[in-house]
């Protein structure tokens, strides 16, 4: 396999010709399908490309992983990291005007949504349905597999909550979506808390039924309240409290047999601390918009096939409201903080670590962020709305397999082989070697993925804690959660930027009346993607 890692960037003018290309790659709006492809076409020997933008140790993982599809299959995969999903995106733009971007990618649906615009991207419905041709015989697991021993696709398998972001891209006359990816690698978003000091406070009589790890918002409110209160009683800020409920200077001063109960020493005052902290100030009010019956985000399927904003829409704007509401009601009380908040630009791993906040909301593949030498961190689902009873929405988040209109019909059928094998056949291998979730049955329940969830290593506790979080809880039909994604569309990127400056706007800002003003201000801001 020829490993090569390159970093493309494009201008800001040239994407903007690039996203307005169409019918110039190959073939005609609506013509851009799979069904003719030869399923059995001789493969081997054929050279194709994948192009990802995973950093270094993922970019490893894969390549090894690759390696076992290429001694399977005699195909050729020339792999290239564009150093960033962003680069990526740039990078397969910019090679549509000459037709040498990769015959398969990965990328977020509204990476998708602009190649499907430029032409460039295969719907994978003809694959789909004829690649039971493949089939030559079983592997020792039972699978049906090719003469390669390469496993045939089962659609079914894959999470119900992550197909819908493939199939809302683009519809037909009828209004049904096409499929146009596969999933690939997938996380969602946890809860991290200190445990160290949850745990200490279940173990005092007067604050265990006071002071707990919260799972709706009324808790966090009632829970915050009670630590903001036994805080200010014990006047911790600046100090450390013990295990035996007395505050002292150092550890230096600690009596035999008493620890830290919760080290303030880097939060200087009541107005440093936040209970809860959230990363993505996007994933954060688009949560929120769903857990209180709102919409973010439409697709008119039937009529234009043009996606619009929805979140301020006479129908959605109330829910809207409400959740940005229940964020007022938690800034009342100084309990809420973002990144900006503690002088951050991206992430509050740090400020939990310090002590600034005891619980922080946050990607699952970035949970090891949190991981810190003064207390143990754990993980749990994301607080859900109490006051509606199908509020427990979480969001997904990672990429999909995209085929391109690139090559001879060997190498397209040669990538749908490679997609098949990423996303199913040794999906759970990848998922247990990086920390990203299964996208399907079988690979969670793979041998290599269940004992990746049972064999808890010193560092990788945390992580696999997601993996069970995900796989037993949010993954779980009985317990009623839903891993959402909104659906992507050219704009969806630039709506999703703009409403991540709205938590912002509510906590940290004073230029707008109330949040009825905030939203008309971020919709003045899209006018191209607000619903005529």
């Amino acid at each position: 396999m020829k490993k090569t890692k390159l970093l493309s960037v494009v201008s800001p003018v040239a994407l903007v010709s690039l996203l307005t290309l169409t019918g110039c790659n190959g073939f005609k709006p609506g013509e851009a399908d799979t069904h003719n492809l030869d399923v059995n076409i001789e493969t081997r020997g054929v050279t194709i490309s994948l192009w990802t933008g995973f950093g270094q140790s993922i970019t490893s993982t894969l390549e090894n992983i690759i390696e076992g599809f290429e001694e399977k299959t005699g195909i050729t995969v020339e792999h290239e990291s564009k150093g960033g999903y962003d680069n990526l995106q740039n990078a397969i733009e910019l090679a549509a005007t000459t037709r040498s971007y990769a015959n398969v990618a990965v990328g977020y649906p509204d990476h998708f949504a602009g190649y499907i615009n430029s032409n460039i991207q295969l719907r994978l419905d003809g694959l789909i349905g004829n690649d039971h041709n493949r089939k030559a015989g079983k592997d020792e697991e039972g699978f049906d597999v090719d003469k390669d021993g390469i496993r045939l696709l089962d659609y079914d398998d894959f999470y119900d909550d992550y197909k819908p972001e493939n199939e809302t891209l683009e519809f037909n006359k009828d209004g049904k979506g096409y499929k146009l990816g596969l999933p690939f690698n997938k996380s969602s978003e946890a809860m991290v808390y200190n445990a160290t000091f949850f745990d200490w406070a279940q173990t005092q009589a007067t604050l265990k039924d006071k002071i707990f790890v919260p799972t709706t918002w009324a808790e966090v409110l009632s829970v915050g309240k009670e630590v903001k209160k036994l805080f200010a009683e014990k006047a911790v800020y600046g100090k450390i409290l013990g295990t035996d409920s007395n505050v002292y200077a150092d550890a230096s001063t600690f009596p035999a047999g008493v620890s830290a109960a919760f080290d303030a020493t880097k939060v200087a005052s009541a107005d440093e601390f936040k209970l809860i902290s959230y990363d993505s100030t996007p994933n954060m009010f688009i949560t929120l918009v769903r857990q209180f019956g709102g919409t973010y985000t439409e697709i008119d399927k039937t009529k234009t096939g043009v996606g619009y904003a929805a979140f301020n829409d006479a129908a959605y704007r109330q829910k809207t409201l409400d959740a940005m509401a229940m964020i007022r009601g938690l800034d009342a009380e100084g309990l809420v903080g973002i990144p900006a908040s503690f002088g951050e630009s991206l992430y509050c791993s740090t400020p939990f670590k310090n002590g600034r906040s005891l619980l922080n909301i946050g990607s699952t593949a970035g949970v090891s962020n949190a991981i810190t030498g003064n207390f143990i961190t754990k993980a749990a689902a994301i607080p859900q709305n109490e006051k509606i009873s199908s509020s427990k929405f979480v969001i997904s988040q990672g990429t999909n397999l995209a085929l391109f209109n690139k090559g001879t019909d060997a190498e397209k059928v040669a990538a749908w082989k490679l997609m098949v094998y990423l996303s199913q056949q040794v999906n759970g291998e990848f998922a247990a070697r990086t920390g990203y979730f299964p996208t399907c049955e079988s690979a969670t329940n793979s041998e290599v993925y269940q004992e990746y969830l049972d064999s808890f290593g010193a560092g990788e506790i945390l992580q696999k804690e997601c993996g069970i979080l995900n796989a037993y809880t949010y993954g779980n039909a009985s317990k009623g959660w839903t891993r959402f994604v909104d659906p992507g569309f050219q704009g969806s990127s630039a709506i999703r930027t703009e409403v991540g400056n709205i938590p912002g706007y509510i906590l940290l800002s004073s230029d707008y009346a109330n949040d009825q003003a905030i939203l008309d201000a971020v919709y003045a801001k899209l006018p191209d993607y607000i619903r005529k």
